[in-house]
């Protein structure tokens, strides 16, 4: 038997060396504005490389190289305390002066726009033409090196002069962007200048963890227990804290684009015009009183852990939502009927300012209803822990993400707050998108995550059964050729059932003859499913109307109960809402259902199916059960979809969408509900803020690029089931270390 061959690593660190270059010209390629055509290449590329600023992606490529290199020496460092926040600090910073808006009116609104714009206008402040020519790559620079500096040779007066001059810059950053919006007198509502000092915040976290810690290696998932955990629900507090003092001073209450109204504007704009009484003290002074005995009473709560004040704090903060909405309601109700900026009724014209002061009130208000809830400490969690199979098994409490008491309800209440009270600050593009796209693909990945993430069923043709509640919504509502009985005909809502049965029924008709088919084999049967479907429809003019979908547009939901009447479609804002009673209602279905006796059978399948027959369970009827409830989740969002658009046609169930529900779960994470959600939300998110950054024709490689990264890096989603991340990396090295057994163990 001959030797193997000995690699020199002359030569291998000689083609990692060439493999990273060429990966910073691949990325020069891709970064900036693409040029030439189809009929001169050459251009584009010249164009891409041939510029001083390849130096700067083959630089990057030189750093990637010795980083590869060098990897076990640079592990030690990347976990010392403050590594995380400077990196995330960093980022963000980079992003802020690269992505994100600067000054509205100001060409695209860009960060270089807005520099070019200033070095261009004479008489501007010198300290501001200063941080759009060279201060604000140069602050960057500097502070993250002496940061990094630090926290690799642990000198902490370093790190406390990063953490001054982090402070300097954003406060310079601040000023630099107030002196543009005073000096060109524009209504500004860009955010560029907000996360950049966010990021300069976050490197000044970095730099006081490395001044203040002694240890050698951060914890970051103890850290942020520790924190949560210090006491439950103070967190909460003082972001509502900041976020009220940013609604309640300086945020926009009515007409951004005109009057940019902040709350005391608004209050002398409808001076005298017969406002509400309530509206009036509270646009005067009852905000600000309510606000800050909230926020004492929250804080005065979490902080003694006591448990009257916290049911104190929470209902407060309830009765603040209330009469912030109706404080809301009133005066935009009053616009309308003055026609006040061309406003025509109520919630409409609305600045960020009051929708921020309801987030500040709940969340002060979920801050006090944890802080009545959450008993115990970090301390004593890990003292229950200790007794528990948990560290037995080389997990311990305090290594888990979110396991301090209160911490994953305050996570659970941030996000409430951020669905609730985020979307009326969009702009309409983005409510649309919000609605139209991530919404329904979210309930979509929600019901496949059943079939492909717990059942372990690869399902190509998951798309169609949404085209069958599509389609059976529309003949519900009379909206195709061939109309229902009139005993039949209903509005959307009442076709919901409807369309989940029928969805479900056409699962089990897909389900029976296929399911003993495994693998790719499943796969091509699901895809030609998903086909047959939609060339019936293209086909079956008499009953879908052919190509061209539904021949009148499916109404929109209606409510009438006694004095209540709720009409859908005057805008986007209506049918989130609805949508997300509608997600809440599955998700806790589904959550009760993945931890029932069903949802283990299905993680037993996935696993081993033949171990899983042999134990007793039923294969056959436990993947049927779960192809039919995925494919009802559809008829759901099909009957969302078909009443929000009105017009639909086969086009929008072609295979490519079918491919694209699977890609999210894959890409959140199989098996994990959060995953599933987060997936689908990021990328259908992702193409259209590429919109304004790169290109039409490389969104797709772009988009390639972040799932091609996601999966080297992070092989199970973004945010992966517990079960799965055990699977990739082990009970945190317990399974890779003998443990020693007390000999009243042993046999």
């Amino acid at each position: 038997m001959s030797a193997p061959k000995r690699t020199n690593p002359r030569t291998e660190s000689l083609k990692r060396l060439v493999s990273c270059l060429l990966a910073s010209l691949v990325v020069a390629l891709m970064w900036g504005p693409q040029e030439g055509s189809f009929g001169n290449f050459w251009f584009g590329i010249t164009q891409s490389i041939f510029k001083p600023r390849v130096l700067v992606f083959l630089a990057l490529g030189v750093v990637l190289f010795l980083v590869i290199s060098f990897w076990p020496k640079v592990v030690p460092y990347l976990t010392r305390p403050g590594v995380g926040p400077l990196v995330s600090g960093g980022v963000t910073v980079l992003a802020a002066q690269t992505l994100m808006h600067w000054g509205d009116g100001i060409g695209d609104s860009k960060f270089g726009t807005v520099a070019t714009a200033v070095s261009n206008t004479p008489g501007i402040a010198p300290l501001t033409k200063a941080f759009f020519g060279w201060l604000c790559w140069v602050m960057l620079a500097v502070i993250f090196v002496l940061a990094a500096l630090a926290i690799v040779r642990g000198i902490k007066v370093l790190a406390w002069v990063a953490a001054g001059l982090s402070l300097v810059a954003a406060v310079i950053a601040y000023v630099a962007h107030h002196s543009v919006v005073t000096y060109a007198h524009l209504l500004d509502h860009s955010l560029g200048v907000y996360v950049e000092i966010i990021g300069y915040l976050v490197i000044i976290t970095a730099a006081v963890v490395t001044a203040l810690s002694s240890a050698e290696m951060a914890e970051g998932r103890v850290a942020v227990n520790r924190v949560l955990g210090w006491r439950p629900g103070l967190p909460l507090v003082v972001l509502g804290l900041v976020v009220g003092l940013l609604a309640f001073a300086s945020a926009t209450w009515f007409s951004p684009q005109n009057f940019n109204a902040t709350m005391s504007d608004t209050h002398e704009r409808f001076r005298g015009t017969g406002l509400a009484p309530l509206a009036v003290q509270y646009l005067i002074w009852l905000g600000w009183t309510l606000f800050a005995v909230t926020t004492l009473v929250g804080a005065a709560a979490a902080y003694l852990r006591n448990r009257v004040l916290g049911w104190v704090a929470a209902a407060g903060g309830a009765i603040s939502v209330v009469l912030t909405l109706i404080t809301i309601y009133d005066f935009s109700k009053l616009a309308g009927q003055l026609h006040v900026d061309s406003a025509t009724g109520p919630w409409q014209n609305l600045g960020a300012g009051g929708w921020m002061a309801c987030g500040a009130f709940f969340l002060i208000g979920a801050g006090g209803f944890i802080a009545a809830t959450a008993h115990g400490s970090v301390r004593e969690a890990l003292a229950r822990a200790a007794d528990s199979d948990v560290v037995a098994s080389g997990r311990a409490a305090s290594t888990q993400f979110l396991s301090a008491p209160g911490a994953m309800r305050s996570g659970i209440m941030l996000a409430i707050a951020v669905a609730l009270f985020y979307p009326p600050t969009a702009t309409g593009f983005w409510q649309s998108v919000l609605v139209s796209e991530i919404g329904i693909y979210v309930l979509l990945a929600i019901g496949l995550n059943v079939v492909v993430g717990w059942a372990g069923l690869l399902d190509l043709g998951f798309i169609a059964f949404y085209a069958i509640g599509s389609y059976t919504t529309a003949y519900l509502v009379g909206s195709l050729p061939i109309k229902p009985p009139s005993w039949l005909h209903m509005s959307p809502l009442l076709a919901i059932p409807f369309a989940v049965a029928i969805c479900l029924l056409a699962g089990l008709a897909l389900g029976a003859p296929t399911l003993r088919l495994r693998g790719d084999y499943l796969a091509i049967v699901t895809l030609g499913f998903g086909e047959i479907i939609r060339i019936v429809a293209v086909n079956a003019d008499g009953v879908t109307n052919g190509s061209r979908g539904p021949d009148t547009q499916v109404p929109h939901p209606v409510i009438h109960l006694g004095p209540i009447h709720i009409t859908w479609g005057l805008n986007q804002l209506q049918y989130w809402y609805l949508l997300l009673v509608f997600v809440v209602i599955v998700l806790l279905a589904f959550r009760r259902l993945e931890n029932s006796r069903i949802g283990r059978a299905w993680a037993a399948i996935r696993e081993d199916e033949v171990a899983a027959q042999a134990t007793g369970i039923n294969t056959f009827q436990i993947k049927l059960l779960a192809f039919a409830i995925g494919a009802s989740t559809s008829g759901l969002a099909g009957v969302f979809f078909a009443s929000q658009v009105g017009f639909f046609n086969p086009d929008n169930f072609v295979l490519n969408n079918s491919i694209l529900v699977v890609a999210y779960v894959v890409f959140g994470g199989m098996g994990s509900l959060p995953g599933a959600m987060a997936g689908a939300a990021l990328l259908t998110w992702l193409p259209e803020f590429l919109k304004d950054q790169v290109p039409a024709a490389d969104r797709q490689m772009w988009i390639g690029a972040v799932v091609l990264a996601m999966m080297i890096f992070r092989p199970g989603g973004l945010l992966p089931a517990r079960r799965r991340a055990i699977e990739l990396r082990g009970f945190d090295g317990a399974g890779s270390q003998p443990r020693a057994v007390p000999a009243s163990e042993g046999m």
